[in-house]
């Protein structure tokens, strides 16, 4: 277990607060954290190791955002797919290019050039390769705008937060759709998403005096289980 600690000599300053912050802002979970205080006034948080170590990108997962990073995931792509021969590289770079940018990762578009969005395989062979072929595959995964829609990782993501949020898993599909099980989060777990979508909130907000001021009303009147013990 990692620990540090937080002390200050102004007593106005709320440092189990403060420690909350610091957690969120590092992204882990409230549920991987622990913060308590002592007699000396500290607050402590530790943590486990692991959280400390960041794993190594892997490269069929990780994010493609500039020219070079494309320019060799594509490379990689032609390499192991064999339909992707009499395509010109440019046209292959320009629009892997669109779907990177949409946070595609290089495994989702070798699935996508693998299989339709419902899951059913490509037709593959000597019959299918080139130019039209490539587009034709990677035109299903475009709405009828042109727009670039969810990969598999990025709907493997959703339907991960509805779950640990103990929502319903047929959440915006029609009413007639029947799933056989619908989990319900334990509190530990609710709570665990509700940071997570907090800190995303927060990210993608912009901070004025007015929201720090309504959030620290807001948070003075937040109370846990363990608050109440």
């Amino acid at each position: 277990m990692a620990e540090f600690r937080i002390s200050s000599d102004d007593r106005q300053v709320d440092l189990r607060r403060m420690a909350t912050a610091l957690a969120e802002s590092q992204g882990w979970a409230r549920e991987d954290v622990s913060i308590w205080d002592n007699r000396r006034g500290e607050v402590i948080v530790t943590i486990d190791d692991s959280l400390l170590r960041r794993p190594e990108a892997d490269p069929l997962h990780r994010p493609r955002h500039t020219p070079h990073a494309v320019h060799d995931a594509c490379e990689l792509l032609r390499r192991e797919d064999a339909s992707l021969r009499g395509v010109d590289f440019a046209d292959l770079r320009n629009e892997s290019a669109r779907f990177f940018s949409a946070g595609w990762t290089l495994a989702d578009l070798q699935h996508a050039l693998a299989h339709r969005p419902d899951g059913v395989a490509w037709e593959s062979g000597p019959d299918f390769r080139g130019a039209p072929w490539f587009a034709h595959r990677l035109s299903a995964w475009k709405t009828p705008d042109g727009d670039i829609r969810p990969s598999q990782s990025q709907e493997s993501a959703q339907l991960r937060v509805i779950s640990r949020a103990g929502l319903p898993m047929d959440i915006g599909l029609p009413e007639d759709t029947e799933l056989s099980a619908r989990p319900v989060a334990s509190p530990a777990v609710a709570r665990s998403a509700a940071d997570d979508a907090r800190r995303l909130i927060r990210q993608n907000t912009r901070t004025t005096t007015d929201t720090l001021a309504h959030r620290d009303r807001t948070s003075a009147h937040i109370t846990r289980p363990e608050d109440r013990a």
